[in-house]
């Protein structure tokens, strides 16, 4: 199965959900997200941001559950990503630690998932970075994205006109505001 991903900020949030409801998108669930995200000295580059091809470590806390997650960074594709549930915040903190990992920053987002056909639709009020939709598409046919990529653009405009299409994730947004502000 091949998923694709699309993000845009966006300024409104209200709006979009009233053109997510003018479409007939149904709602699925609200959920807070804290990503405790690390990384280790020689995985940085001179920006501090994961080096393509190294891993990034994360904690990430959804309501009760807790995950410890380990990603590889593929900016332009699709990298290796393992997950596993922890018992508690710290077990995951000492483990990172003990693979000398050290915490960077982390992320809070609420958010709010929809579904619209084949898509998830997922509006998030990032705090420190603003209010972003991410659009994502999944097929069963391997190969070509291109499709795919086209069908979340065009919900993308269709839903958030606009919206100002943005490639960076997240934690790239986030270390690019810490380097700004030292």
């Amino acid at each position: 199965m091949i998923e694709v991903e699309i993000r845009a900020k966006i300024g409104d949030l209200e709006q979009v959900k009233n053109e997510l409801q003018k479409i007939g998108a149904e709602f699925v669930k609200k959920e807070r997200q804290s990503d405790h995200i690390f990384g280790r000295e020689k995985d940085l580059d001179g920006e501090h941001k994961i080096i393509e091809g190294h891993f990034s470590a994360r904690i990430r806390e959804k309501g009760e559950k807790k995950l410890i997650e380990f990603k590889e960074i593929n900016r332009n594709g699709i990298g290796m990503e393992f997950s596993s549930p922890l018992s508690s915040m710290g077990s995951g903190f000492n483990f990172l630690e003990k693979l000398d990992f050290t915490k960077a920053f982390s992320i809070v987002k609420n958010r709010e998932v929809y579904k619209y056909q084949n898509f998830e639709i997922c509006l998030d009020d990032v705090e420190q970075l603003g209010c972003f939709i991410e659009i994502e598409s999944s097929s069963h046919e391997d190969g070509d994205r291109s499709e795919e990529i086209k069908k979340c653009r065009d919900l993308m405009g269709l839903i958030a006109p606009g919206a100002i299409s943005e490639s960076k994730k997240y934690g790239d947004l986030m270390q690019e505001l810490i380097n700004k502000n030292q």
